[in-house]
């Protein structure tokens, strides 16, 4: 085994280091936060804390008005500062939380990476992360597991550093953490940060001075604190138009225990393979992740040679990984929390307790992959004519610019960093070679996350949709709205700012009152034949409240929705050609995919004719 330079004095001080890293960070996180487009379920968030907002109630999370207790509060609590600072919404401000929570994350695995290693490691290590594919994704993301993530970094860095001195208050703030991360995303924030120290813990029975009353108290009153908002909102009321889905409490306590404990023994969603992180976890390491492991393989082999606190880390986090896996719900992000201290392993290793031999091809072949990749983006300039070859719309301005820059500024600091005083060493703090790699692949990763793919949003369709309905002066309210055969998107309420619930009617209303047993022994056509009963009641519902008044009905393109609208409208004599929209979401598709899109019409709904009055006064 033979140590790595930097395990020996640095040239330059550690904190001009620091000051670049935190620099390089904050704006690797927040650049373009908001450029992009809601996607996924971060319309969820969005709308959540919108309609807090509005209805001033903060205990009962809704979308379009129904209590929607899928998460616990925190992330959308975190929302709301921002939103009442600004006096709005938008992106950007529903996506601020996750990219403080990914600095918090840096900040936790680089304060133990210092406790438990050295300032070298530790400064190594930031680097790592935020040159993760997993990190970044979910750091500029409006979900719950950055949060997840970093409140289990830093509730262990936390531990670690009041081992020693642990009194009350030290206890009521570690625990206080922990569960904080629960309010976030649930209590994996709880559980994971004993996996991590348990190793420690059991090594010369460390975990008997811990046996203390004030451990005990700590742990009562920071889960006294967790549970405050379940309770107050079960016993605070709901205000109109807010209401309950069917069958649901007022507390989410239900929802607590079926998505971390029912979820953990009997899934009954998200059931990806066991095997699944064997090759999850690699993702989210990416790039990085053939470092890591020659790294974390090195010390393997150098198992009896390595300090105590590597052996016990690196058993904290292969007990984590394997709880994981023990889970019968799996998705690729819940493996996002192990990734902080696979990195800091793998920046351990190449300090000086890895096998160096095995790691130098391994860090070449990085740098070389840097450098190609750089080129590729400065040769991006000159392949640009040829776009116009394969595709019939524009490229993203952001990202004709943002690549050849981008490759530019790798390609120069790998040269920099050739010099024999390199400025790259003094800047970064960490070793020649070693720093133009991790800052080149920082600013690959960066260009990537922070400028082509918000680019790209000039392809998505929904927000340029919902702008253009809204730009249409049709003075529609939320109460002329009509969602058929979906429930109403929530990117809808959010970009149209509706203030009141919208009626819709979803593909599932036919499952309302049914057993289960019920709809697994219904027959096919009698459950479609149910299911357009019922749609059509809701709409006909809509109609009839809405008579002598404009309309807007919205509908998804799939075939058998417009087949079975066609149908109702025909029945309700309603003056809609379906052939013929008012507005078509497959206008502004510029890339022709096939994907569903949304349809709406808009139309004065007719007062009821004689011919009708007299026809309802007969029935």
């Amino acid at each position: 085994m033979t140590k790595h330079k930097l395990t020996s004095e640095p040239k330059t001080n550690y904190k001009y280091g620091e000051l670049f890293f935190w620099v390089f960070s904050v704006l690797t996180l927040f650049l373009f936060l908001g450029h992009n487009a809601l996607w996924a379920s971060e319309d969820r968030w969005a709308e959540i804390a919108r309609e807090m907002i509005i209805s001033g109630d903060y205990l009962h999370p809704s979308i379009n008005w129904q209590v929607y207790f899928d998460k616990p509060h925190l992330t959308y609590w975190l929302i709301l500062p921002f939103a009442i600072l600004r006096g709005m919404f938008d992106e950007f401000i529903v996506r601020i939380p996750s990219a403080l929570a990914g600095l918090a994350g840096l900040w936790g695995i680089r304060i133990l990476g210092k406790k438990l290693f050295s300032p070298g490691t530790a400064l190594l290590s930031g680097w790592l992360l935020l040159g993760c594919y997993g990190f970044l994704f979910w750091a500029r993301t409006a979900a719950a597991d950055m949060a997840n993530m970093a409140a289990i970094v830093v509730a262990v860095a936390y531990f670690y550093q009041i081992e020693e001195r642990a009194k009350f208050y030290h206890y009521f703030a570690f625990y206080l953490i922990c569960f904080i991360g629960a309010w976030a995303k649930g209590l994996p924030a709880l559980v994971m940060p004993f996996v991590v120290i348990a190793p420690h813990l059991l090594a010369d029975k460390r975990w008997i001075k811990h046996l203390k009353i004030t451990n005990f108290s700590a742990f009562l009153i920071a889960g006294g604190i967790y549970f405050l908002p379940f309770y107050f909102a079960s016993i605070l009321p709901l205000e109109s138009p807010q209401h309950l889905p069917p069958g649901e409490a007022l507390t989410g306590l239900e929802l607590v225990w079926r998505e971390n404990i029912v979820r953990v023994f009997n899934a009954f969603d998200h059931k990806d393979p066991f095997y699944s992180y064997f090759y999850n976890l690699p993702r989210v390491l990416l790039p990085w992740i053939l470092v890591v492991a020659v790294a974390i393989a090195g010390m393997l082999r150098n198992w009896k040679r390595l300090p105590n606190s590597i052996r016990e880390l690196m058993i904290g986090t292969l007990l984590m990984f394997v709880l994981f896996c023990c889970s019968t719900s799996r998705r690729w992000y819940y493996i996002l929390p192990v990734m902080p201290f696979c990195v800091l392993l793998a920046a351990t290793g190449l300090t000086g307790w890895s096998v160096e031999k095995w790691n130098r091809p391994v860090l070449s072949f990085m740098r070389i992959l840097v450098i190609f990749i750089a080129s590729l983006g400065v040769a991006s300039l000159i392949g640009l004519p040829l776009w116009y070859r394969f595709f019939n719309f524009d490229p993203p301005l952001l990202s004709v610019i943002a690549l050849p820059l981008a490759g530019a500024l790798v390609l120069a600091v790998v040269l920099l960093d050739n010099q024999s005083d390199s400025p790259i060493e003094r800047l970064t703090g960490l070793p020649q070679r070693l720093g133009s790699l991790v800052l080149g692949v920082a600013i690959l990763m960066a260009a990537g996350f922070d400028c082509v793919y918000p680019s790209l949003t000039k392809y998505r369709t929904e927000k340029q949709f919902y702008i253009a309905f809204a730009e249409m002066d049709s003075e529609i309210s939320p109460e002329q709205i009509f969602i058929w055969r979906s429930e109403t998107p929530p990117k809808l309420l959010f970009y149209l700012n509706l203030p009141r619930p919208v009626k819709d009617s979803s593909r599932d209303v036919w499952k309302d009152g049914l057993s289960p047993e019920a709809m697994q022994n219904m027959p096919s056509s009698q459950r479609k034949k149910l299911q357009f009963q019922r749609n059509f009641a809701d709409l006909e519902a809509f109609i009839e409240k809405n008579r002598g008044r404009a309309a807007a009905i919205f509908s998804y393109d799939r075939k058998t929705d417009l087949e079975l609208l066609k149908r109702a409208a025909e029945k309700l004599a309603l003056p809609i050609d379906l052939s013929e929209s008012t507005l078509n979401e497959q206008k502004f598709n510029v890339r022709n995919d096939k994907s569903k899109k949304l349809v709406v019409w808009v139309f004065n709904i007719p007062q009821k004719s004689e011919e009708i009055i007299e026809n309802d006064n007969k029935k």
